[in-house]
């Protein structure tokens, strides 16, 4: 993923995230659904074929909930969502 602004870190610019998360969906009795959700974005820079992660500038998100989430944590769920739902009709699940 590319960072929107990179960030310096120790004089390096770390200009990428790479990403770790978890969504776990779920259908509530009366049909509808909700999902928790847990990210965290390392900034990782790539020069001359070397990776470098900076695990302790991590930033994590966590949601026990999509109600009363923002505008742009209901977008990216349903982005992701539809991107799911096109994997799952692919492989005839």
């Amino acid at each position: 993923m590319n960072a929107s602004n990179p960030i310096q870190i120790d004089g390096k610019s770390y200009d990428r995230y790479s990403l770790n998360l978890a969504i776990t969906g779920k259908y509530l009795g009366d049909g509808t659904s909700d999902a928790a959700i847990a990210a965290r974005f390392i900034p990782t820079r790539v020069e001359s074929g070397e990776v470098e992660m900076d695990d302790s500038a991590a930033k994590c998100f966590a949601l026990g909930s999509l109600s009363g989430s923002d505008d742009p944590t209901l977008t990216a769920v349903a982005e992701i969502s539809a991107a799911l739902q096109k994997f799952i009709l692919s492989k005839g699940l």
